[in-house]
């Protein structure tokens, strides 16, 4: 896996971003958990999600499927205003 610095932040994030738009949606919880360590065990370490992707429960999923591991990885989300 490639790094590369984010910004001026000093974080080293992977070149792959692990989008987790589907989880909840498309992919069960425990196939969504398997994609995020399978993703983590080949060195990413940059994830994405947001509040509003699967209405709150893709970063329900994420939470728990870093249950253990969150110190290693960047976590980046949104947030819409209405």
């Amino acid at each position: 896996m490639e790094y590369r610095l984010f910004g001026r932040t000093g974080l080293m994030v992977s070149e792959l971003c692990l989008g987790c738009m589907t989880f909840g949606r498309e992919i069960a919880e425990e196939q969504s958990s398997a994609m995020l360590h399978r993703f983590v065990d080949a060195g990413g370490n940059f994830i994405d999600t947001a509040d509003v992707y699967s209405s709150g429960l893709s970063e329900e999923i994420t939470g728990r499927a870093l249950r253990g591991i969150r110190d290693d990885v960047v976590l980046a989300t949104k947030v819409r205003f209405s």
